[in-house]
């Protein structure tokens, strides 16, 4: 695989901040626990990922509506609220496909317009859980206010590599990619904070 696949492929877990919901279940983040997995367009193969990303369009994901637990949260609910969103998102994340070279412009859309769709579901409720976690000064100052930055950087990116794509221009899809590699990057910083804090799902999908 190609440095530029590999680019394309870590913005996966790069771009943990949100966008449009685009029919991912609103803008509310009224949910915290989601309802599991991949929708049925999830792909489960290498020739269910080569179909998919035939179609140049991003597959259909499932929406969360488990529904926030009332009031405070103590350390070990909060834990497992926020295991089971991580991986639940890092399942609907693995579902998209990988492209195999700088080229494989369906792929490199699907995957980027999937993830920009995908990761909104999960900064709204993980935003919402953090409110009612007895750390939530800490959550905020070690976790979601570095991806919060690190994603105003690297939104605009992915927005043009969608865009290029979508274009066919392999030159500016490479540069594109290499912008991309080249922006801010606090993945390990927060994996390990995440492990430590016992967040080890959340540390998963920053670490892939």
């Amino acid at each position: 695989m190609t440095k530029t696949v590999g680019a394309t492929a870590s913005l996966a877990s790069f771009l943990l901040l949100g966008l449009l919901l685009a029919g991912c279940g609103g803008t509310s983040a009224k949910s915290a626990e989601p309802a599991g997995s991949p929708s049925s367009s999830g792909h489960t193969s290498t020739a269910a990922s080569n179909t998919a990303a035939a179609s140049s369009s991003p597959p259909a994901f499932a929406s969360t509506s488990a529904g926030t637990p009332a009031g405070p949260l103590s350390k070990p609910n909060f834990l497992i609220a926020m295991n089971a969103l991580c991986s639940a998102v890092d399942a609907q994340r693995q579902a998209l496909p990988t492209p195999t070279s700088e080229t494989d412009y369906p792929a490199i859309t699907t995957h980027l317009t999937g993830t920009l769709r995908i990761l909104p579901v999960f900064l709204s409720h993980a935003e919402t859980l953090v409110a009612k976690s007895v750390d939530r000064a800490a959550l905020e100052r070690n976790w979601l206010t570095i991806k919060r930055a690190d994603f105003a950087a690297a939104k605009p990116v992915a927005e043009r590599t969608v865009a290029d794509s979508n274009a066919h221009n392999a030159a500016k899809v490479q540069a594109d990619l290499q912008a991309m590699d080249a922006a801010p990057n606090h993945r390990s910083t927060l994996a390990a904070y995440l492990r430590d804090y016992g967040l080890t799902s959340c540390a998963s999908l920053e670490s892939r």
